[in-house]
């Protein structure tokens, strides 16, 4: 646990993401899910009973892993993240304060200007080299290089200088106090600098994690084995893990009824709903509820540079029918990034667009924009991507627009969406609508305000994101998040669509799953009974 020194200043360094939704009022309503079963539930099933040990559990998901963009929180290296490499911290999901992981205690000063870390002692990376607060400076700089990409790279920046005291004892000094500091802990893997290059080529992938990379084949998965010398004692519970790369969603249900894999990631909603009255099988439903579904527009393309037409796609869009018909009614439609708990969220705005062809057709006569061309590509390494786009060119269509879906491959997405090249509309899910607002707006590729996908630029929106990033009185967050939720919702670069979560479909023999704030997968007690 951590110690009194570890109480949080919220007026100083960070201000507190309790003291914030408090302050914005956005009220602790859950999203509207069924089935939802927290981490804290999931250690609660195997409380008072011995866990298994030993065995192999086997993992499908879509898309391969992406070491290569390992640092920008890419879903299917959910399964590799927090597996193979520990963070700094880790949040605890009912009171989101961070809790120690490779972290054990800290300091901040009373000027919200340095924090002062006490890492954990006998810690070593799978190579046997021992860890220590190189190691954490060094993850700090590797994520401020242009060459990184990552989106809590304007976090990082702000720490502009790094004093290592000793081994274990490192003082990070800030520009200025910044409100979203341990979202940065939270997702910052302390990689090993002497095989940096190779992890990124994914020839040679080592941390301090539970598990050790024992072959990765890209495109089909990869294996991994216990880490015997894992610092966390009594901890992994399993022998070793499989990972295939299972590109039909159907074919991956179809491998978990066979018995020859025990977990699905993030399989369609509509296929998982197949095995819900199934006995042996559980659909489980993330708190982290870190995955929001949107179409955005590239600004610079035509007719897209009108925002008129953004609002027409937003007035036009059938969200009830995407909550329904493709994510199994798990979530609930907005208009906002925020998931409910967000202490941004705001129930009247969020409730802004919703289906309305009258006003979107009035708009797109407005702008002229009658039966122009738009390409609506996808990211087909998620499975309900290509769901979603089937509604959305539809509803387009219906509209008056020559609309024309295209998939891309997650890889040519990532890269085209990072870039800012893609070529019109674009249908993808993003993340960080959970925690602070200020990382979402300031660093998600989708939103970023110096930079996103969309090619948005806009002075006004920069200073908003900034004021919600370095406020530090409870009214100047509030007034941030209620300009910045307007200009949204005017804006429209990004039109989302619904606040849903990650899934997990399991065997009822997987127990002690567990998972990160931002999804990665956390298996350190799973067993299979």
């Amino acid at each position: 646990m951590p110690s009194s020194s570890n109480l949080r200043t919220p007026e100083r360094l960070a201000m507190s993401r309790r003291r914030l939704l408090a302050a914005i009022g956005a009220g602790g309503a859950l999203l509207a899910v069924p089935a939802c079963r927290s981490a804290a539930d999931e250690g609660a099933t195997t409380s008072g009973t011995a866990a298994a040990k030993g065995g192999t559990l086997k993992i499908a998901q879509t898309a391969d892993i992406a070491p290569a963009t390992l640092f920008g929180q890419n879903n299917p290296n959910f399964t590799v993240a927090r597996t193979v490499f520990n963070t700094l911290t880790e949040y605890d999901h009912k009171t989101l304060e961070p809790k120690p992981s490779l972290a054990e205690s800290w300091t901040e000063a009373k000027d919200g200007r340095s924090i002062t870390l006490k890492l954990r002692e006998g810690v070593t990376f799978h190579s046997g080299r021992a860890f220590t607060s190189a190691d954490v400076a060094f993850a700090i700089e590797n994520l401020k290089k242009d060459t990184t990409a990552s989106q809590l790279k304007h976090v990082a920046l702000a720490i502009e200088k790094i004093d290592e005291t000793d081994a274990h004892t490192i003082t990070l000094h800030l520009a200025h106090p910044v409100s979203n500091l341990f979202d940065l802990f939270e997702i910052l893997l302390i990689v090993d600098k002497e095989s940096i290059d190779e992890l990124l080529k994914g020839t040679k992938i080592i941390g301090t994690g539970p598990f050790e990379v024992a072959d990765y084949t890209p495109g089909t998965g990869f294996e991994l084995k216990r880490n015997d010398a894992y610092w966390k004692k009594g901890a992994p519970l399993l022998d070793a893990i499989e990972v295939s790369v299972v590109s039909q969603s159907a074919s991956m249900v179809s491998g978990l009824r066979s018995g020859g894999t025990h977990l699905l990631v993030d399989v369609a909603p509509l296929d998982a709903a197949s095995v819900k009255n199934d006995a042996r099988f559980e659909v489980t439903v993330s708190d982290a509820h870190d995955s929001g579904f949107y179409v955005a527009s590239n600004v610079k393309v035509k007719p897209l540079d009108d925002k008129r037409v953004r609002q027409a796609v937003a007035w036009a869009v059938d969200r009830e029918r995407i909550l329904s018909q493709v994510l199994g009614s798990i979530g609930t439609v907005t208009s906002l990034p925020w998931a409910t708990s967000s202490p941004a969220y705001d129930r009247t705005k969020a409730a802004h667009y919703s289906r309305d062809l009258k006003k979107a057709k009035a708009l797109i006569e407005a702008a002229g924009a009658q039966g122009e061309s738009v390409k609506v590509v996808y990211n087909a390494g998620l499975a309900t991507n290509a769901k979603i786009a089937e509604i959305v060119q539809y509803d387009l269509t219906e509209l008056g627009l020559d609309a024309k879906a295209e998939p891309l491959q997650a890889a040519d997405f990532l890269a085209q969406l990072q870039a800012g090249e893609l070529p019109g509309l674009f249908i993808n899910g993003h993340g960080f609508g959970q925690l602070h607002p200020a990382t979402l707006v300031k660093g998600a590729f989708p939103f970023n305000a110096e930079k996103n996908a969309s090619n948005f630029d806009s002075d006004a929106y920069r200073t908003l994101a900034d004021q919600l990033w370095k406020a530090t009185e409870e009214a100047e967050a509030k007034q941030a998040a209620d300009a910045l939720n307007d200009l949204l919702l005017e804006e429209q670069f990004v039109s989302d669509l619904v606040a849903s979560s990650h899934t997990y479909t399991r065997s009822k023999k997987v127990q002690g799953l567990n998972w990160t704030m931002y999804d990665y997968l956390d298996l350190d007690q799973t067993s299979i009974g």
